[in-house]
């Protein structure tokens, strides 16, 4: 999803898309914007997550953040996505180009291995946890999850 300028204000745009402020305008939001919509056990992943992400790719935004299947899913607007995302209808150059898929690259590989790495860690206190299917699935300790 590529989020663009509305030409006319949206009720809740800012519920549905956590991108754009409630005038319409783009906001280049990052992980520690996001913590609260995964549980407190995977903070300090994200938190280590952004730290990285702004060694290659320091403008990166989020487009969401989550928990799915028991595990953390991070999806990001970095390289050309961001040059795009910014209202740029022109392809950059050969070389920006070269320097976006890098970047996006890099970026891909650091969630890619937050991402696994989540599926061992409680989500709510931070343990080493393991997935456990209930009504959902979600990555817990045998305390978290009520096994004693």
């Amino acid at each position: 999803m590529v989020i663009t300028r509305m030409s006319e204000p949206v009720p809740g745009a800012q519920a549905m898309m956590p991108g754009i402020r409630s005038d319409n305008e783009l906001v280049s939001e990052q992980i520690p914007d996001h913590l609260d919509f995964v549980g407190p056990g995977w903070h300090p992943l994200l938190l280590r997550l952004h730290e990285q992400l702004l060694a290659v790719s320091p403008t990166y935004s989020v487009q969401q953040v989550k928990e799915k299947y028991g595990t953390l899913r991070v999806q990001l607007y970095t390289g050309l996505l961001r040059h795009l995302n910014m209202g740029n209808t022109d392809w950059p150059d050969p070389d920006q180009s070269a320097r976006y898929k890098a970047e996006d690259d890099a970026a891909r590989e650091l969630v890619h291995v937050a991402e696994q790495e989540s599926a061992g860690i409680c989500e709510s206190c931070g343990n080493p946890g393991t997935p456990r299917e209930r009504a959902w699935i979600k990555t817990l300790c045998d305390d978290c999850a009520g096994y004693r």
